[in-house]
């Protein structure tokens, strides 16, 4: 008896270690014929090849191996419900030959099947070469096209005296039309320089320009003071009670629940949501940058469509009734941008979340009076009511002493 338990055992062990093979069992070892015939459509940084495929009953796949530019291989399959088969992530236009082969169910494949592409530049290249900086208050304001909305990331930088670079700002995008402002930049003339990389780490090479940014300076929060509301807003708040956290340094921090400023009318006398702020000195002000809700970019009470109004006048700015009139109409008025161009019942994208964390920012004229005090006032959210949500808020200008 125990003879025959080794035996059966033994036999136990020697089936558990024998190797399954994976996959199907090859049936032939009868290679596929090759493709029958192709055409060539080449595209920025890629290619597709569309094809005939050759008449097997058992075939499987085509595909194709070949090198980038930048070293990485690449093993491109294509279902045999497809006759298309797309190539991406060259560099520079170039050809390139790429050998294709049809491989059945059996793993035999075809004899290689000879096609030549030339993609054309990647987007990257004219991407970064349609850059063209223009000056502005505290840095510089950039453009740039993306036909294709490709993901691309965009890299200022500031160059030191020792020559070398210093990183200013990576920019991560795919939007069609993008437009970006570097701040925080010391006027004097400075040699700044961008480069562009795709998803696919191709480079371009580093652009150099030479500008002088003009004078600005962020204006202090605290001097910053609430002035009066009408009784019939209703300041809801999670965990703070006053105008202040709006202007208190969180930013994106700040743009939790439990810290945001929402105010709403419950007047009928009263069409739009507003607050008043007194800035703590007479400025001239360049631009302004506003944090929403974090957890509601883009929709509810997110300002859309809004305008500030400003004032010298105290006793304007302390009637919270004071009319329009009596504030000399909008200084600016403001429309929120949305990279992506969706509209509010949609959730966010990628490049809206990065867009909305930096702070949306809007820009003055420069024909503006100077002013101390401020009105935001709300035409319309992004959910569409007349409340608002907002985060944080920061001025920045040139304080004019008197």
């Amino acid at each position: 008896m125990k003879t025959y338990l080794i035996l059966f055992s033994t036999l136990l062990l020697a089936s558990a270690c024998a190797e399954d093979p994976i996959g199907q069992y090859p049936v032939d070892s009868t290679p596929p014929q090759p493709l029958k015939s192709w055409e060539v459509i080449n595209f920025a940084g890629g290619s597709t090849i569309s094809y005939e495929l050759p008449d097997e009953t058992d075939l499987l796949y085509v595909k194709t191996q070949f090198t980038l530019p930048n070293g990485e291989k690449q093993d491109i399959r294509a279902s045999v419900f497809s006759n298309v088969i797309t190539i991406k992530g060259f560099a520079r236009s170039q050809k390139y030959t790429l050998q294709l082969v049809t491989v059945d169910r059996s793993q035999n494949e075809s004899e290689p099947t000879e096609v030549e592409i030339h993609p054309e530049n990647a987007v990257i290249y004219d991407l970064v070469e349609s850059i063209q900086p223009t000056v502005a208050r505290g840095g510089f304001k950039v453009t740039w096209e993306n036909a294709v909305r490709e993901n691309v990331v965009v890299t200022f930088l500031r160059k030191n005296d020792d020559g070398g670079y210093e990183l200013l700002e990576a920019i991560y995008s795919s939007e069609l039309h993008a437009q970006r402002a570097i701040r925080d930049q010391k006027n004097k003339p400075t040699t700044f320089a961008v480069f562009a990389r795709d998803m696919y780490n191709n480079y371009t090479d580093t652009m150099e320009f030479t500008l002088t940014p003009l004078y600005e300076e962020k204006l202090n929060k605290d001097l910053f003071q609430e002035m009066p509301k009408l009784s019939s807003f209703v300041l809801h708040n999670w965990g703070k009670s006053t105008l202040s956290v709006i202007w208190d340094n969180t930013e994106i921090a700040g743009a939790v629940a439990g810290q945001v400023y929402y105010i709403q009318s419950h007047s009928d006398g009263v069409t739009t949501a507003y607050f008043t702020l007194d800035l703590g000195v007479k400025a001239k002000l360049s631009r302004f940058r506003m944090w929403g809700r974090s957890d509601y970019y883009f929709r509810l009470h997110n300002p859309y469509d809004f305008y500030l109004m400003g004032t010298n006048e105290q006793s304007i700015a302390l009637n919270a009734a004071s009319t329009d009139e009596e504030w000399g109409g909008p200084l600016i008025n403001c429309i929120s941008y949305r990279p992506s161009g969706l509209d509010s019942s949609q959730p966010a994208t990628a490049d809206d979340l990065a867009f909305a964390q930096a702070g949306e920012e809007f820009e003055f004229t420069g024909d503006e009076p100077a002013v101390r005090y401020i009105r935001f006032r709300v035409r319309r959210a992004w959910g569409g009511s007349i409340a608002l949500h907002v985060a944080e808020l920061s001025f920045w200008g040139e304080p004019i002493t008197e």
